[in-house]
């Protein structure tokens, strides 16, 4: 998808900030690994960075948009603050990727992905016209809880390859509409990242990719 939305072939290189220790200042929340991943992607010579992380991962109870929103809210200004904390870091491009709940609610943005990807498994009625907004308890398989319900839209289980499928198939005008919530925010800042990487001619990144932890 960010391949997609940038509309050009980039070097992607993942990797999990949870447990490689803390900024050298603890800084509150989500602050802490934001700052770490702008010193790894500084560090390492990126030229842009996308943050990732579910806002809200969470059991418990569905929470209204109002409340979705106040949350979003305060973790991009977390996000934020640990950015501003990393020194010699400006030509690094950054970008939130904060999908609301979690990443399957964009998996379920666009119902003719998800019929493509599911192919003659697939259940379109299982698709929820606003994925941001459902909930329910994830180890019930009849519940609205994301997960459980991309598993019964695509007639299986979700796993990496569905995803990346599904981002692949996915239309990116239709995910906006679906998911105005964190999507729509993802895409315009990608877009204005795009913009500053053609601007600022970016450094090309490390040949090699790899996983880390």
């Amino acid at each position: 998808m960010l391949r997609k939305l940038l509309d050009t072939a980039v070097a992607i290189e993942a990797q999990r900030v949870t447990r490689i220790g803390r900024f050298e200042t603890p800084l509150k929340g989500h602050a802490d690994r934001a700052a770490k991943a702008l010193v790894i992607a500084a560090t390492s010579g990126y030229s842009l960075l996308v943050f990732v992380k579910d806002v809200d991962r969470q059991p418990g109870k569905k929470k209204s948009a109002r409340e979705r929103k106040k949350k979003l809210s305060a973790m991009h200004a977390e996000i934020e603050k640990g950015f501003g904390r990393v020194k010699d870091a400006s030509d690094v491009v950054r970008v939130k990727a904060t999908p609301c709940r979690m990443i399957e609610a964009w998996a379920l943005g666009d119902a003719d992905a998800v019929a493509t990807v599911g192919g003659r498994g697939a259940n379109r009625a299982e698709v929820p016209a606003r994925p941001e907004g459902i909930w329910g308890a994830e180890d019930d398989p009849k519940s609205l809880h994301p997960k459980c319900a991309l598993r019964r839209a695509l007639g299986r289980e979700a796993d990496a390859k569905a995803l990346q499928d599904l981002a692949s198939e996915a239309q990116p005008e239709v995910l906006k509409q679906t998911c105005p919530e964190s999507f729509m925010p993802f895409a315009r800042e990608v877009a204005a990242a795009a913009d500053a990487l053609r601007t600022n001619a970016p450094r090309l990144p490390p040949p090699k990719s790899r996983q880390g932890r």
